[in-house]
């Protein structure tokens, strides 16, 4: 079985990406309050995996001065984001790349002041994953930030059963309120796309909080904590000082 994304996925997410992911548009809210920069500051952003670009254009319309680097390894979702971020194309610049191997990190600028990433880092392992936090932290700015969002492993059964059910509670209110009917939350029950009621699909290979926040940790950030979690999503990071 493949056990990487697909572009059929691609056309689902970029569909229904707004109901799927629970409260994105306080999710983004939190995402700026947490990037460590004034408003009129000239600094890079990169995108780990931009997806329908929701984070990069939240960025980008925030501060006037940034220059995102969005990433995704879907050549279509990297063409629709671009088409659409149109109006920031000069402080825009879109990457294909691949989640699976690090390389991509020696193509980014000398120092990066906030590496964020929405729903991606899921699809490594934890070993991975560590790696990863660890290279981040290498290239980030003194004074710089790593914030992810992401869906995160229950510790135990009784918390799969609320994430699951809290996932899609909040799915079928979305899909009422930003679509005006069902459709959306058919669509995300027949596609099984609840990954804490079908835990099995090979591409998701979340994490717990705690593992991931003590990783963050032993790759070195300070100041580490979870701003956000809701429907086993969370949004949690942490800072590089001087």
């Amino acid at each position: 079985m493949d056990q990487k994304w697909n572009e059929s996925d691609t056309e689902v997410f970029l569909r229904y990406g707004r109901v799927f992911v629970p409260e994105r548009g306080e999710l983004a809210k939190t995402f700026i309050d947490l990037i460590p920069a004034n408003h009129d500051e000239d600094f890079v952003v990169v995108d780990i995996a931009t997806g329908g670009g929701w984070l990069t254009e939240t960025i980008a319309s925030t501060f006037p001065k940034a220059h995102v680097i969005a990433l995704d390894g879907s050549p279509e979702m990297l063409k629709y984001t671009k088409d659409r971020l149109e109006q920031y194309a000069d402080r825009l610049e879109f990457r294909h790349f691949d989640l699976f191997d690090a390389s991509w990190l020696n193509d980014l600028p000398n120092k990066v002041r906030c590496f964020v990433s929405s729903l991606a880092i899921h699809h490594i392992t934890f070993q991975q994953k560590q790696d990863l936090f660890k290279k981040l932290y290498s290239n980030l700015h003194n004074n710089g930030a790593l914030l992810i969002a992401d869906i995160v492993k229950p510790v135990n059964e009784i918390g799969r059963r609320s994430m699951s059910r809290s996932w899609d509670d909040v799915t079928k209110k979305q899909s009422l309120n930003l679509e005006g009917n069902l459709q959306a939350y058919e669509y995300f029950l027949n596609t099984e796309w609840n990954l804490f009621e079908h835990p099995d699909d090979p591409v998701d290979k979340p994490s717990t909080l705690l593992e991931q926040l003590n990783a963050l940790q032993q790759a070195g950030f300070s100041d580490i904590d979870a701003w956000w979690v809701k429907a086993g999503h969370a949004l949690f990071g942490g800072y590089k000082y001087e």
